[in-house]
């Protein structure tokens, strides 16, 4: 298994709507959402990323969180 590192570098390469899915899908996995040094690791790296994103990117971003926040995949 990869390393808490090699994970979360792996997961910064994913677009940013990607990696909302992600954590909307980590959060709702009963085994994954247990483990909040993970969580926490991917929460803060979406959030490094969508602090450099272009505002191209965040409004596309804010597209797909809207759309998922409209699926309640956050709860």
């Amino acid at each position: 298994m990869a390393s808490l590192e090699q994970r979360l570098e792996a997961f910064r390469k994913l677009p940013l709507k990607a990696q909302l899915a992600f954590i909307a899908a980590t959060r709702s996995n009963p085994i994954l959402s247990q483990n909040q040094d993970y969580l926490e690791g991917i929460e803060r790296v979406h959030a490094e990323c969508l602090q450099a994103a272009t505002p191209e990117q965040q409004a596309t971003y804010a597209k797909a969180r809207a759309s998922l926040e409209g699926t309640n995949l956050d709860a």
